[in-house]
């Protein structure tokens, strides 16, 4: 009987001391992708014969239940493995945390109290003025009573007002801590605080047992991005490489003193193999166009990243003016000005989006505080119908309407009386802006539809060129052109950090030191006048493929001072790295039109222009250079459009790319010119960009 009491005392501490009391945990170990990261938890468990129940609680909300994994099972076996968010249970603030809000409260009460000074203040002021009229109403008074009291109420109205004044002056000083103070909590602030997460593990066992458990699992809001310097004593020593890591994590958790692994690896990429199917041509009444390939690129999102700038270029390398530069899921956005330059502030979004008319839309991820980008040509206009624009009091563009409404069989005109004649139209022929002489000889028949559009939306796609109106046409022979891209890094580099690290679940970015390195580098000067007159020093690196250095911002110091930010992009197919080092002011290039040269002409139906230019370079430092100048000829894609009577001087000329480069050894206060020249001949009632 004593027996059978006792165990039913003890059976109800079997069956439930492993099931309700949450089990303990530790993070041991983290491995940060670029984007995510894979977490190691640690647990110690008793296990009884039969089926055994343990929670994990106060984990990341952000865990992806398909991701756990548990090892260290022995003989046991998994029944069940469930994630939860628990709601009720919030995760406990830090020291930090707690010391702040308790100085930022003892501010505010401190500015409390001073407003209630200058409230008093303004009360007794408020009171004497009442007094002093009442005062003034008395007929009684003497003449050195009225004296007398006309004193006190200066006297004690100015120390009111002094007094005041210096109570604002607390006030502001008080804000200003107040802020500082706010803005030291939104540093440490985690929007995951208000809920945990919590794994449910069954086991079975056959036999008692003591495990040590393995958990692991992946987290989404957390990351890391390369960050160089790049120093250089002269021109003579090697390259010094600090390759550093930015980590950041808002998982909910703390990692508190853990082993970190940095791998150059991407979990979130979509790694499903293409599959090239075969393609079928045949005619039909709607053009379809070649899907360009997805791009593989290592450019990754910088969360430190508060303002970009940079210029926007087409595929020829010439800026491209009034190009929209938009947050993605934001309205904030900027154009680019008449040199493709811009600069955004940004507002809290992981990417940038490009467009500008006749051009494919180029998305990026925020990676860096300078973001150059090149567009590429887009698809011609196939059809523009446009609806509900408000008509004007003004007259029509009665040449156009007058010389293809019914002239030319199958062109049709749409929106004619938004336009106004306040100013020149803007044209648009196949996503490529022409002038209205042009427009004036193109043959009808090569007209497949015209659309004019005016208004707001207009103004904003098309910038201020297009603020009086546009008219967009499509052409019977347009070609149709469609590229898409796709940010993709897949790589498998892993960094062991020798040592342990906190990093805390907030805004703040926890720096870690990967490798330090030197490397033998050519230096030579460089520069291209035809998209930038500035001479920029740089450095040539071999066989840095060992270090697995990845895209990046660098810091670049040269000769002990600062010089600015470049990019590291290692993903160039080139054998060497080469890195801009900077501007050096003490050179000077410039590049002008051949004096006295004739420029256009015509041969029957043939139009033919005479390009020439001449660049010369000046050498003002204290030491000899190297230079290595390039500029370009025209290489024509079309048989009608000819580019003949190349004289390119000592330069090596490429003719399949039409660079031309010159390398040129300059002394101490030296100078030279270089020149070339080419003839571009095509049907004059054609249109050429040169």
């Amino acid at each position: 009987m004593k027996n059978l009491l006792l165990l039913c005392f003890l059976l109800p501490i079997f069956l439930f001391a492993n099931s309700e009391k949450p089990t303990i945990s530790k993070i041991e170990k983290v491995t940060v992708y670029l984007e995510g990261a894979s977490v190691e938890r640690t647990s110690s468990i008793n296990l009884l014969p039969g089926e055994n129940s343990f929670i994990f609680n106060n984990l990341s909300p952000d865990i992806d239940e398909n991701s756990i994994q548990i090892s260290g099972l022995g003989d046991a076996s998994i029944l069940s493995i469930v994630f939860n968010i628990d709601y009720l249970e919030k995760k406990e603030v830090s020291e930090e945390n707690k010391t702040l809000k308790s100085a930022l409260e003892d501010l505010e009460t401190e500015k409390n109290e001073v407003e209630n000074v200058i409230d008093g203040f303004k009360q007794e002021l408020q009171l004497l003025q009442q007094n002093q009229k009442i005062n003034s109403d008395a007929t009684d008074l003497s003449l050195e009573k009225v004296k007398e009291m006309s004193v006190y109420y200066r006297s004690r109205t100015t120390e009111i007002k002094n007094a005041i004044y210096k109570q604002y002056q607390l006030i502001t000083d008080l804000k200003t801590k107040i802020s500082d103070h706010q803005n030291e909590l939104l540093k440490l602030d985690d929007s995951k605080k208000e809920q945990r997460g919590e794994i449910t593990l069954k086991l079975n066992s056959k036999r008692p047992a003591n495990l040590v458990l393995n958990i692991r699992y992946n987290i989404r809001n957390a990351g890391w991005f390369p960050l160089y310097d790049i120093r250089a004593t002269n021109t003579s020593s090697p390259i010094e490489f600090s390759y550093k890591a930015n980590v950041y994590q808002q998982s909910g958790t703390d990692w508190e003193n853990v082993n970190v692994v940095l791998s150059t690896g991407d979990p979130t990429t979509n790694n499903s193999k293409p599959i090239l199917l075969p393609r079928y041509l045949n005619f039909n009444n709607k053009s379809y166009g070649n899907a360009a390939p997805v791009r593989n690129s290592n450019y990754k999102y910088n969360p430190t990243i508060r303002r970009v700038t940079g210029t926007v270029i087409d595929d020829t390398g010439l800026p491209l003016p009034g190009v929209n530069v938009i947050e993605v899921g934001t309205s904030n956005g900027t154009q680019t000005d008449f040199d493709g330059n811009y600069t955004l502030d940004i507002q809290g979004s992981r990417e940038l989006a490009y467009s500008y008319v006749g051009f494919e839309t180029e998305t990026l991820p925020i990676y860096a505080g300078t973001m150059n980008t090149s567009l590429k040509p887009g698809a011609a206009l196939e059809e523009v119908v446009v609806t509900a624009y408000g008509a004007s009091n003004n007259d029509e563009p009665d040449w156009l309407a007058q010389r293809f409404e019914g002239k030319a069989a199958g062109i049709q005109i749409r929106g004619t009386r938004s336009l106004n004649n306040s100013g020149s139209l803007l044209y648009i022929v196949d996503g490529v802006p022409v002038s209205e002489n042009e427009m004036r000889n193109f043959d009808d028949e090569s007209i497949a539809d015209i659309t004019i559009l005016k208004d707001a939306a207009t103004t904003a796609r098309y910038g201020s060129r297009g603020a009086n109106g546009v008219v967009v046409i499509t052409t019977k022979n347009s070609e149709e052109l469609s590229i898409s891209t796709k940010e993709v890094g897949i790589t498998n580099t892993r960094f062991e950090i020798k040592e342990k690290y906190t990093i805390k679940s907030n805004a703040e970015i926890t720096v870690i030191e990967v490798d330090n390195f030197e490397l033998p580098a050519t230096y030579q000067y460089y520069a291209a006048p035809e998209l930038n007159e500035n001479v920029f020093l740089t450095a040539t690196i071999n066989n840095w493929e060992k270090f697995d250095l990845l895209t990046g911002e660098a810091n670049i110091y040269f000769e002990g001072s600062y010089a600015g930010k470049s990019i590291i992009n290692p993903q160039a197919t080139a054998d060497s790295l080469n890195l801009s080092l900077g501007i050096d002011p003490n050179i000077i290039v410039k590049r002008e039109k051949l004096e006295n040269f004739k420029s256009k002409s015509f041969l029957g139906s043939t139009r033919i222009i005479d390009k020439g230019y001449k660049i010369e370079v000046k050498n003002n430092k204290k030491t000899p250079i190297t230079l290595v100048l390039e500029d370009r000829i025209p290489i024509s894609e079309n048989k009608e459009i000819k580019v003949e009577d190349i004289e390119k001087g000592t330069s090596d000329y490429n003719d399949k790319t039409g660079i031309i480069r010159w390398k040129i050894e300059l002394q101490p206060s030296a100078s030279e010119k270089r020149e070339f020249t080419y003839t571009v001949k095509y049907p004059k009632f054609k249109k050429v960009y040169l």
